[in-house]
């Protein structure tokens, strides 16, 4: 058995903080354009129920299916990781909770709007409304991990 001083251990201690850290910094580093991607497919999703068609709603739900694992695919295979949900350090599991939050607010007032006047009215405002909310939660978690990778 090797003696290790104490500059190793805070070395090795250093790395696996950046190892754990690589997901999270990783991700930080997707397009911006994913969100509106992602708001567009959710529009079109919500909108097309406003036909009222059992297989309008089936075509309209497999593409929406599809269409958000090969954008989370195709993330996830440039980055090489998928960043964990659990043992998040602490402000990026804040930042995390007010993004599920923001979350069950829109989609109710998404769901509130379909169910009450329309669902192309739904799908018109959620476009906008996913966008440019995954882009503000997105920039805040860049800003979060760029300071997280510092200290």
């Amino acid at each position: 058995m090797e003696n290790r001083t104490q500059v190793e251990a805070a070395a090795e201690l250093a790395e696996l903080k950046n190892l754990e850290m690589v997901g999270f910094v990783e991700a930080a580093k997707d397009p911006l354009w994913v969100w509106p991607v992602i708001g567009l497919l959710a529009g079109v999703f919500l909108a097309s129920f406003e036909l009222e068609s059992p297989v309008v709603s089936i075509v309209a739900t497999i593409a929406y299916v599809v269409g958000i694992a090969v954008l989370v695919g195709t993330v996830v295979h440039r980055r090489r990781v998928q960043p964990r949900v659990t043992n998040m350090p602490a402000s990026l599991n804040r930042l995390f909770l007010f993004y599920m939050l923001g979350v069950a607010v829109v989609a109710a007032i998404i769901m509130g709007l379909g169910f009450g006047v329309s669902f192309i009215l739904a799908g018109i405002v959620a476009f906008p409304l996913v966008s440019v909310g995954g882009i503000f939660y997105h920039v805040r978690w860049r800003a979060a991990v760029s300071e997280l990778a510092t200290s």
